[in-house]
């Protein structure tokens, strides 16, 4: 796939979808959300894989595997860093058909009429600058090597 597909864009470093790569290799990119994407507010990731793929049916077992390690890594990553009240993770999959799950964390103090998916519309959430994110990213980084 290339370009017509978003997230194989931005695994070129092309588009509006292209956040800082906190964690890849040969099966899964690991990115945050960029900033100008939603509000500004730290600690939501994907990952997602590197081949074009749609859905968690079409993922081989291998791509599987390293999806759900990548993905228990950036919850635990997202826990010591941020410390949050929940880090969530869902697999929607209908905006973009190329496998991406969200890993998210919601900041402690979220008001419970926030709804789970929609920490963006808690006008008090904490926001991050991009001078801030790449540091936050490197720190993210260093648990994708430990466990």
């Amino acid at each position: 796939m290339g370009s017509e597909c978003a997230i194989c864009a931005k695994h070129q470093g092309i588009g509006p979808l292209v956040g800082p790569v906190i964690f890849e290799n040969e099966l899964v990119v690991v990115t945050h959300r960029p900033l100008d994407q939603g509000s500004p507010v730290p600690g939501y990731l994907f990952v997602e894989t590197r081949r074009h793929t749609p859905t968690v049916s079409t993922l081989t077992d291998a791509e599987a595997a390293a999806i759900g390690v990548a993905v228990t890594r950036a919850a635990h990553a997202l826990q010591q860093e941020l410390a949050p009240e929940f880090v969530f993770s869902a697999i929607t999959g209908r905006s973009v058909a190329h496998f991406h799950q969200h890993v998210f964390a919601r900041p402690i103090g979220t008001p419970p009429t926030i709804p789970w998916t929609d920490v963006d519309s808690w006008p008090d959430s904490p926001r991050i600058t991009p001078t801030e994110l790449a540091p936050l990213c490197a720190r993210l980084s260093t648990h994708f090597s430990r466990r």
